[in-house]
């Protein structure tokens, strides 16, 4: 079989063609339904502690740049490097048991988080969620890759990628509505595990649902890899060959990974940052900066999110290979204006006005980023890519964006913690170089994705 993708009306009009032919639409899509399920889980967990910055600050003793070491650093430190090690498993071993293993493990980090007392305990268990969700994304975004067609995978991946938006939101509207809902009961006392004060529940609270998700996980078959549909046994290759390819496609891939990277220093500042700024500046309760950020998040968001995939599908169709990452170089030039203005607005409701389309452009790029990796990777090496991407993306992305902007109120805005002057900055310098970086390998990108299709 071959899996060179042919464009115009025959492909648009055609019905999908799969590595294996037992394996069908409607099995790909509901897959897909329980991965979206299980990545907006995991940003629930993961971002939930965002709405909980001065109670753990204060019961804790911590100061800003400590709940921002939590919020980034602590996950990114082994969801990186977590992150190649278990993609290189994904290009060898059972992704749905891979997804299984990380939904539990990230589910009971969760729940350790809730019993934490202290800076390092709670960093440790931080530490663990960001190993358990290391799994994730490359175990699906192979699974995708080989269940969907190449011009519809950044559509696949659109709706995947709705987990960052639903998932967010989620945690701001659902999070900030148990954070007022518990602490109005005040703390609990409970058999063997003593007084949990109102943040540690949430923590607790929070990580039940991953038993369920894990169990749906199960449920789910996998299709055939396409590089083994002819009966080919040969094994994955080794991270020697992987990393010799991303060095002789050096312009390409880090044209991908340096604009996500940048983005992802951008998105990461306003997501563990902007309740705060809601907070602090504007007079908002948790609950209320949660459910109004939230409905951005869920509904700019991920319009955002479908539109950016919708996008490259239609350029990709017309005849661009450059589709994916010229949808990422557009997304940072949209972005760009009301991203660095939203902070900067004198109301909350300015603040949210301008921000909403500034979710909007920021949101499409993901998605498009992540089918830019899987169309630039021979079959074989796509769960060990997708995991250098995600580590790229922690490391630079999430480790840098918690504490950019708590360091950049110290060093340069007067450390009064202020947080609308470094989160216009950070906005300002992340959209404008990741437009830089994906404009300068849009050509080496559509080359690589034409010569990988055998065009």
């Amino acid at each position: 079989m071959t899996y060179i993708e042919r464009r115009g009306t025959d492909v648009q009009n055609s019905k999908p063609t799969f590595s294996d032919s037992t394996f069908s639409l409607r099995q790909a899509n509901f897959a897909l339904a329980v991965f979206l399920l299980a990545y907006i889980l995991s940003f629930v967990d993961r971002q939930i502690l965002g709405l909980m910055v001065d109670p753990i600050r204060s019961d804790l003793g911590l100061s800003d740049l400590q709940i921002g070491l939590l919020q980034g650093v602590a996950f990114a430190l082994l969801y990186a490097v977590a992150g190649v090690p278990f993609g290189m498993a994904v290009d060898r071993w059972s992704r749905r048991n891979l997804i299984i293993f990380g939904v539990i493990t990230w589910s009971i980090a969760t729940a350790l988080c809730g019993f934490a007392n202290t800076f390092m305990a709670l960093f440790l268990a931080r530490i663990l969620v960001g190993v358990g969700e290391a799994t994730l994304s490359p175990a699906v975004h192979s699974f995708l890759s080989d269940a969907y067609p190449a011009h519809r995978l950044a559509r696949a991946m659109s709706v995947y990628t709705l987990g960052i938006t639903i998932g967010g939101g989620a945690a701001l509207i659902i999070g900030g509505s148990v954070v007022a809902l518990i602490a109005q009961s005040g703390d609990a006392s409970l058999p063997l595990l003593g007084t949990l004060r109102t943040w540690q529940m949430v923590f607790v609270a929070v990580a039940i649902p991953g038993l369920l998700i894990a169990a749906l996980v199960y449920l789910i078959r996998e299709p055939l890899r396409k590089t083994r549909a002819n009966g080919s046994t040969a094994p994955a290759p080794g991270i020697g060959t992987v990393l010799s390819n991303l060095w002789n496609n050096r312009r390409a891939f880090l044209a991908i990974h340096l604009s996500s990277a940048f983005f992802g220093i951008y998105g990461n500042g306003i997501t563990g940052w902007y309740p705060t700024l809601l907070i602090r500046s504007h007079g908002f309760t948790a609950g209320q900066a949660g459910l109004w950020l939230g409905l951005v998040y869920l509904i700019f968001g991920s319009l955002g999110s479908l539109a950016g995939g919708r996008l490259s599908e239609r350029l990709f169709m017309s005849g661009r290979d450059d589709a994916n990452l010229r949808v990422v170089m557009l997304s940072g030039l949209g972005a760009l204006v009301p991203a660095t203005l939203a902070p900067l607005m004198p109301s909350p409701v300015l603040v949210l006005v301008v921000f909403a389309p500034a979710c909007f452009l920021f949101y499409a790029y993901f998605a498009c980023a992540t089918a830019a990796i899987q169309l630039a990777s021979p079959p074989d090496m796509r769960g060990a890519n997708s995991a250098l991407f995600l580590l790229t993306n922690a490391l630079v992305g999430l480790s840098v964006g918690m504490v950019a902007v708590p360091l950049a109120d110290s060093w340069f805005f007067g450390g009064a913690g202020d947080l609308r002057y470094p989160l216009a900055a950070i906005a300002f310098l992340g959209c404008a170089s990741a437009f830089i970086a994906a404009r300068t390998g849009l050509e080496n990108y559509g080359a690589l994705v034409k010569k990988l299709a055998g065009r």
